[in-house]
């Protein structure tokens, strides 16, 4: 094994042409597939914690973090040090697929695979409900396509809004265009976490018949927190869209992309409305409605925990109001 880091060098080339081939493709051959694993889950380890966002997605990180992450988890090191691979190699998947332009007719044949067993009670709600809503989601599984494929059964009339952690790609847009065709979200849907505040939110949701796709699973240091179970422990995520759903008196629908083995499976969570229980407080409300969305995420991450685009962070999540390394992210 003390050869891994030299075939890992040796194979850059083949490593690189192999994620180019699947951008848009679910599988790879077994042998494939066991081999990037095993230069994946043997790459050197600088022993050093994460100080960028980058790091964490696609390097390994130190030993000390992959000890947490065994004891929050409840498994053995070995497996989560495999666990850990597996979610670098499917991060770089997610960013290959965003990133690349690839040809219109396998973008178009990729889109068509997103599965949305609910749809049907979706499209009832958008004709009963023509409220504006607030979609809470994840960066879970393929969250760029599988929102782009919700927002594609809504109608061109309504306005649809996606609150990002970073700009996304020329590349990104073009892709999603072969996809979905006039359905597609482009340049003017996308709000940029570090230039939108509240009242910018609640402005556009107050002027109705709007979709409004937010996050709240962003890494600790980068929001407010609040104080949650997850994984029969106190976690500490946002409860930013909870505050924007009881503040503007919206609904909230739970959202969330996942890859089953099979297919790539969009799943709703049961809407919430925006009211407060008797003798309930706005943060006791904000509580509830929140810690029920990382009840809806935990049953799924438990399922496939290499999904979750910040499964290497886990540890943050559950320092007090994120104060760790991952403030320092740049």
């Amino acid at each position: 094994m003390d050869l891994a880091p030299a075939l890992l060098i040796g194979n850059r080339d083949f490593l690189a042409s192999t994620f180019r081939e699947n951008t848009f493709r679910h599988r790879q051959s077994l042998a494939s597939r066991r081999l990037l694993l095993l230069l994946e889950r043997h790459r050197s380890n600088p022993c050093v914690p994460f100080y960028t966002l980058a790091q964490a997605l696609f390097e390994r990180g130190d030993s000390v973090r992959e000890k947490q992450i065994s004891i929050l988890l409840r498994q053995p090191l070995s497996v989560v040090q495999a666990l850990l691979a597996r979610n670098r190699l499917y991060n770089k998947y997610i960013e290959r697929r965003r990133n690349e332009i690839a040809e219109a007719t396998r973008v178009r044949h990729y889109c068509q695979g997103f599965q949305i067993p609910q749809q049907e009670e979706y499209l009832n709600l958008l004709h009963h409900d023509p409220r504006s809503r607030i979609v809470v989601s994840f960066h879970f599984g393929d969250f760029i396509y599988g929102s782009a494929s919700l927002f594609a059964l809504e109608s061109d009339t309504r306005q649809k809004y996606v609150l990002s952690l970073n700009r996304n790609s020329d590349a990104c847009y073009s892709n999603l265009a072969a996809g979905y065709s006039c359905k597609a979200a482009d340049r003017s849907s996308e709000l940029l976490h570090s230039s939108v505040n509240s009242s910018m939110l609640s402005q556009k949701l107050r002027a109705g018949n709007t979709s409004l796709l937010l996050f709240c699973d962003m890494p600790p240091g980068l929001n407010e927190g609040l104080s949650l179970t997850f994984l029969n422990r106190q976690a500490w995520f946002s409860l930013g869209p909870a505050i924007l759903c009881l503040v503007n008196r919206v609904p909230l629908l739970p959202m969330l992309n996942f890859y089953d083995g099979d297919t790539s499976q969009v799943k709703l969570g049961k809407q919430i409305e925006p009211n407060l229980g008797q003798a309930e407080t706005l943060h006791d409300a904000a509580k509830r409605i929140t810690q029920s969305l990382i009840s809806f995420f935990e049953e799924t991450y438990l399922q496939h925990p290499e999904q979750w685009r910040f499964t290497a962070l886990l540890p943050d999540y559950f320092q007090q109001r994120g104060k760790s390394v991952q403030s320092k992210f740049e």
